[in-house]
């Protein structure tokens, strides 16, 4: 049985993040997201890394930017053993929260056009499509842009 536990992820989760983002989001296409690139997101003031663990092993993660006026979710992976248990709806709710506490009510995102369950599962999580961009993945593949308005959620609560 799983018991997954949410935290922030250290620098030493870097590589296993990177790894795991190469194989789920950037499969078919070069590794952008290197585990020196995940820990140069991590080491930023304005970011933050939140992982899923199943005891010692990496079940997902999230890598998210705040501006001032809106997040970034800049990477969301979950293993394919750990989908379909809320774990990357508990990861973007961190996110979205941690963006409200911030003042921020805009939360933004980038995902394969070719990758429809994940826009199906932005989709049930609110975020609608905003925009589409021709050859956004190394110049192979478009992202659809997708946001949240959080208001709604900071003024139910």
């Amino acid at each position: 049985m799983s018991i997954i536990t949410l935290g922030p992820a250290r620098m030493g989760d870097a590589p296993a993040i990177a790894h795991l983002s190469r194989d789920l989001v950037e499969a078919d296409l070069p590794w952008s997201w290197t585990p020196r690139r995940v820990a140069g997101l991590m080491r930023q003031r304005e970011s933050a890394a939140v992982i899923a663990r199943d005891r010692n092993r990496l079940a997902g993660f999230i890598l998210a930017q705040y501006g001032d006026e809106s997040a970034h979710i800049a990477l969301l992976g979950v293993a394919n053993e750990y989908r379909r248990q809320g774990i990357g709806r508990l990861l973007v709710q961190w996110v979205e929260e941690t963006a409200m506490v911030a003042g921020l009510f805009l939360v933004r995102l980038e995902v394969r056009a070719i990758k429809r369950d994940a826009r199906h599962f932005y989709a049930n999580l609110g975020y609608r499509e905003i925009d589409r961009v021709r050859g956004y993945y190394s110049g192979i593949e478009d992202a659809i842009k997708m946001s949240r308005d959080l208001r709604a959620l900071s003024t139910s609560k």
